[in-house]
């Protein structure tokens, strides 16, 4: 590397660069480790994660599945009672009838508890889920929120009255469609006191608990919050990502009662999630003490606190390496990035006043900074699109990812210093500071409209920008110290905003997130345009090397990527098999649903499997592989038709749904353009199906129950007159019959089922002429 007495100060801002994101690196991990379990000693007043652990075992048992109207989920709800009596509360179970907004519906049978406040009025609701999927025995999801609510129940008993009542709910049925939190908001006398509820619910089995949701009007809350718990892990940029996403936790329900609150929940180990390993021994003593821990602070926090007296305004907000918030009311966002605007706008025409920038050289900035990151977008997309022809993406999630985030990061780094390079000679550090910070401006307008909740990521690093570069600006010449100043405290900033999202983005989303790495690590960057001038001072192979060797390691990091295993024992594929009866023709067969679309060499050497042509059944959407299985003498379910008559121009039926074989669900599919409507399950209105549900059933209409009453669901809906509609009723039970044996066997231990894991299914077609 050759250096000289110019280069000297680059090479300085350079290091110091380097130091503040290496800083930067090892702060963010560290804040995103979750503390250290308490042991079951701590004071009585405190959340300890070892006797929630210890509650946790007594009540899941032997660690089995236990979905709802299972005998395994009335054992583990008669143990949960069992618990809060010993502790002091007098539980009791509340049963409704609830359906949710993809046309399921069953019978389901909440807890409810009630710790009594000082004064009468509204009260906090805290609220975990205590059913699992078919496919695990569910100790995260929601093992860990159940227990870590019956270890707040304890210290709760340890702590002054509250002045609000604070209500504990353990509802049942989460996992099919949130039907406990509707019938407990829907049914329940005591779901018209809730002001606020916490909600603990998880989606993985490690890592820090995310204070990922929040209430419509956030403020009075995320305020009790901030001044109250130990460990903030939070933005409000999660929040803006999940509502996005095709997910959904009783705080859904909740918040659209008009709830205030906050919702928590894990999401390290994704591979876990709706499996057989989310057990007891996957299970982190640290992320349960995190999630209790701020359970019990926010609980007491918001009982205590004077309830807002009208609505409440929106935050902005970021944690600060997990040990504080930063926080504005939304409503002030738009203001602050005009300011930044506009102050940006009068630094440059100062600079260009006093001849030290001219138009030409910020046109290049402005230019390039743009090309920069509209290049990391679409080479973004490429790597993505060349990784998958690889083979080194076949699920959301891989086993090995740390390769691929390493390869996106760096492709948003590279390409901003290589092109930051390439605009220098003719943009000059203070045309390529105005460039960067120009659109940083400009996007802070337009997030401020759009959504402030992400506007942060930018508009902080924007108004670091302006206060840092107040002294290059206004001193009556220019020192060495003051682009220092101008470079480091933007990245500072940059990188307290950035940093964690980067870290996190994977763990939330997936494979999806891989792009947003890229252009999340060029906005990190950011602030280092203008030191890509300084990297034209530096000679020689060493000033080459710092322009052009993170492509390099793009490229070395994209390899690693293509040959590590997608799979592994401890992160394996989801693959569920369906043994699948069609009643009318006698036909059955072996199912295959890798989540891959790929079938794993030891199941497709167990049987001859060919890749299904037509989906399984029609309303699948998942690739599926099939082959013959022998036919088995299930009884078929049968859908009667008790009664019919005609309203104007449609025909309303009133019909039963039974399994004739008692599987514990049942469903009717109505195909595409049957303009099914009306339809009310044991009397009750179901909501007519939403957009999600109709792409997950490719356009089909379903209606199912997934605790089936054994003397049959009672179904009304109306058709319209005058076309014939053939539907299907199926009923499933979980598990496969014996002669499915062969199918256990071969699958390898990379992979593993998942939600409601192997299930057989019988199905029939009815027709009904209007």
């Amino acid at each position: 590397m050759v250096l000289n007495r110019n280069s000297e100060p680059a090479f300085r801002r350079i290091a110091s660069s380097a130091a503040v994101l290496t800083l930067a690196i090892a702060f963010s991990l560290l804040a995103l480790h979750p503390p250290h379990g308490k042991s079951a000693s701590a004071p009585p007043n405190e959340f300890s994660a070892a006797r929630a652990l210890a509650m946790l075992h007594g009540v899941l048992g032997d660690d089995m599945p236990h979905p709802i109207g299972s005998s395994a989920n009335d054992a583990v709800r008669g143990r949960i009672l069992a618990e809060l009596t010993r502790l002091g509360y007098q539980p009791a179970v509340h049963t409704g009838f609830a359906c949710g907004d993809s046309g399921q519906c069953a019978t389901v049978n909440n807890i409810l508890a009630r710790l009594d406040g000082t004064q009468p009025g509204g009260a906090v609701l805290l609220s975990a889920h205590y059913d699992s999927v078919a496919a695990g025995p569910g100790d995260a999801d929601d093992g860990a929120g159940m227990a870590s609510v019956l270890e707040v129940a304890r210290a709760l008993k340890s702590t002054p009255p509250p002045r609000h009542s604070i209500i504990l709910l353990l509802d049942d049925g989460e996992e099919p469609g949130l039907l406990g939190a509707r019938a407990f908001v829907y049914s329940d006398p005591w779901a018209r006191q809730i002001r606020a509820d916490v909600n603990l619910d998880n989606r993985g089995a490690s890592g820090p608990a995310l204070m990922f949701e929040t209430g419509s009007a956030n403020n009075w809350a995320l305020n009790l919050y901030a001044r109250n718990a130990t460990h903030h892990v939070t933005s409000s940029i999660f929040y803006t990502i999940y509502k996005l996403l095709p997910n959904d936790t009783d705080f859904t329900v909740f918040k659209n009662a008009g709830y205030q609150g906050l919702n928590f929940a894990f999401v390290g180990r994704v591979a876990v999630y709706h499996t057989p390993l989310d057990n007891f021994g996957n299970l982190s003593l640290s992320s349960l003490q995190d999630q209790g821990a701020n359970g019990l602070a926010s609980v007491l926090a918001l009982a205590n606190a004077n309830f807002p007296a009208g609505s409440d305004a929106d935050a902005v907000y970021f944690d600060v390496f997990g040990r504080s918030i930063v926080r504005w009311p939304g409503n002030r966002t738009l203001a602050l990035a005009i300011l930044a605007v506009f102050l940006l706008i009068a630094q440059a025409l100062w600079l260009a006043y006093k001849k030290r920038l001219a138009a030409s050289q910020i046109l290049w900035g402005t230019c390039g900074w743009l090309a920069i990151f509209i290049a990391t977008g679409l080479l973004g997309l490429a790597l993505r699109l060349m990784l998958a022809i690889a083979g080194a993406t076949p699920v959301a999630w891989v086993a090995y990812p740390l390769p691929m985030e390493i390869a996106f990061a760096l492709l948003g780094i590279a390409l901003m210093i290589a092109g930051g390079s390439l605009a220098a000679r003719a943009a000059g550090f203070w045309g390529l500071w105005a460039g960067a910070w120009a659109w940083g401006a400009l996007a802070s307008i337009i997030l401020a409209i759009a959504s402030p909740g992400l506007s942060y990521i930018v508009l902080v690093p924007a108004l670091a920008a302006v206060v840092a570069s107040l002294p290059a600006v206004l001193l009556p010449r220019e020192y060495r110290w003051t682009r220092d100043l101008a470079l480091l405290l933007p990245l500072a900033a940059s990188a307290i905003v950035q940093m964690p999202l980067i870290l996190l983005l994977y763990r939330g989303i997936g494979n999806q997130a891989l792009v947003g790495i890229a252009l999340a690590a060029a906005l990190l960057v950011t602030p280092l345009f203008p030191l890509c001038s300084d990297l034209r001072q530096i000679a020689g192979i060493g000033g080459f090397s710092l322009r052009w060797t993170p492509f390099a390691a793009v490229a070395l990091a994209a390899f690693a990527a293509t040959v590590v295993p997608a799979y592994s024992a401890r992160s394996p594929e989801r693959v569920n098999f369906d043994y699948a009866l069609d009643a009318d023709s006698g036909m059955a067969r072996w199912v295959v649903y890798p989540d891959s679309g790929r079938l794993q060499a030891a199941i497709q050497l167990a049987g001859a499997f060919q890749r299904a042509e037509h989906r399984a059944f029609p309303w699948d959407t998942r690739a599926s592989f099939v082959a013959d299985a022998p036919h088995l003498d299930f009884a078929a379910p049968t859908f009667t038709i008790l009664d019919s008559s005609v309203e104007g121009n449609r025909r309303r039926y009133s019909a039963l749904l039974r399994s004739e074989r008692a599987a514990p669900e049942g469903a009717i599919f109505f195909p595409p353009g049957s303009n099914v409507a009306g339809v009310r399950m044991e009397g009750q209105l179901v909501e007519p199906e939403s957009p999600r549900a109709a792409r997950f059933f490719n356009g089909w209409t379903a209606y199912s129950c997934p605790r089936m009453p054994p003397a049959g669901l009672n179904i009304s809906f109306t058709l319209p007159v005058g076309k014939m509609v053939e539907v299907t009723a199926i009923d499933r039970s979980f598990g496969l019959p014996p002669a499915g044996a062969f199918l256990l066997n071969a699958r390898p231990l990379t992979a593993i089922p998942s939600q409601d894991g192997d299930v057989t299914v019988v199905s029939r077609r009815v027709q009904l002429f209007p």
